[in-house]
């Protein structure tokens, strides 16, 4: 039977790939240099910029696969049907522990099927390859010694053409790059630490490295809105929420403002100077400032939060990847906790109940603890997710890359 449902998922796919490759690569604006394995099973990694990253995989990459995806992507009934019936996808829990997906990789790849997955585990942030867990080097190991190769491919200019903070999407050309075909004896060769330096080196991306190497313009309107949604510290006044964005431009109740162009870089829009002309240099900045922060953020007292937002709907990830609406109101983090403050109640959740952080698209917040029970965020207004996943990072003791 399961020889059958592959066989199925195999013809959809390379049915699906037939009729839309040709398509998809005008309607993206993108060129990519096209890989035919030389050993299957293989895994084919690649860095994660934009909702289409699997379509553009698909295409580049001969042969069918089974992807990894977001758990997040499958809660309407409709998308769950088609995944299960089409696609089969390997489905992860952000926030979540990873240990389901890694049996559930091993399994296909051990029936010899092939797998592609973002290592990183969420689109790009800032622009730049996401951190990549250490323990990525060790499933690799694990499934070079199951007989699979590894297969590393970098994708350009999708974080610029279709911004994961950004309201409006943008026209601009993306680009497809082979790197790497590990086969399983190299990996066998291989200790983990030196699989996670191959993969990390292979997958690196810096956008703004690229645009000043190669400008390339990517066009469209309100080309800063939501910015704040990442950038959340002043580099001028250095307060965190403070940032607001409106059209190209995104500016602080300071006084500083910064014009986002169409190449991706930063160009002056008050009468301060430019602290950074990327997003990347202001993110590793904002960051930086957290963790010198850290001492301070420790001895605040706690029943004083140390950020917080209004306009935020708390939510609880039934088993069915339904959403129990658990209120609106007010998210705060503390030194030791999270709050949710709303119209159905309040709700406090320790640090030490904690099992995993995360977040997903623009500004969704998701966390699990370790009785199981899965939540989320939503707001109503721009607001960054991202500054609570630094700071509960700093908080509990552990470094954000």
């Amino acid at each position: 039977m399961q020889n059958i449902r592959v066989l199925w998922y195999k013809g959809v796919y390379k049915t699906a790939r037939f009729l839309a490759s040709p398509a998809m690569s005008r309607k993206l604006h993108y060129t990519y240099d096209i890989v035919v394995p030389k050993h299957t099973p293989y895994m084919v990694f690649s860095n994660h910029t934009t909702l289409w990253d699997h379509l553009m995989i698909g295409m580049a990459i001969k042969g069918h696969m089974f992807y990894v995806a977001g758990e997040h992507l499958f809660r309407k009934k409709s998308t769950r049907l088609a995944g299960r019936c089409l696609l089969d996808p390997i489905i992860r829990k952000k926030g979540a522990p990873a240990g389901e997906v890694i049996r559930d990789i091993k399994e296909r790849l051990s029936a010899g099927n092939n797998v592609w997955m973002s290592p990183e585990g969420v689109r790009s942030i800032n622009g730049e390859t996401a951190f990549i867990s250490p323990a990525t080097g060790k499933l690799v190991k694990e499934c070079g010694e199951l007989g699979a190769s590894l297969i590393t491919y970098r994708m350009h200019g999708g974080y610029l053409r279709r911004p994961r903070w950004g309201k409006t999407p943008r026209d601009g050309t993306m680009q497809g790059e082979f790197v790497h075909e590990y086969s399983p004896e190299e990996l066998k060769g291989m200790t983990v630490d030196q699989i996670n330096e191959a993969i990390n080196r292979d997958l690196y991306v810096n956008t703004f490295d690229d645009q000043k190497k190669d400008p390339r313009p990517y066009t469209g309107t309100d080309l800063a809105e939501y910015l704040e949604t990442i950038l959340y510290i002043c580099p001028e006044c250095k307060q965190m929420g403070r940032l607001h964005s409106k059209g190209d431009i995104l500016s602080c109740e300071c006084g500083y403002a910064v014009k986002f162009n169409e190449f991706g870089l930063f160009e002056p829009a008050s009468d301060h100077p430019l602290h950074h002309d990327n997003i990347v240099s202001w993110d590793h900045w904002q960051r930086d400032l957290i963790k010198e922060r850290l001492p301070a953020y420790l001895a605040t007292q706690k029943d004083v939060p140390i950020e917080s937002d209004e306009g935020q709907i708390l939510g609880k990830i039934g088993a069915m990847k339904s959403v129990e609406d658990l209120g609106t109101g007010k998210f705060s983090i503390y030194v030791d906790r999270l709050e949710f403050d709303g119209d159905k109640g309040k709700f406090v959740f320790p640090f030490a109940d904690i099992e995993g952080f995360a977040f997903s698209l623009q500004m969704k917040i998701l966390f699990s603890l370790h009785d199981g029970t899965y939540y989320e965020v939503e707001s109503k207004i721009p607001r960054s997710a991202s500054k609570y996943m630094v700071l509960y990072r700093f908080l509990i003791g552990k470094e954000y890359k």
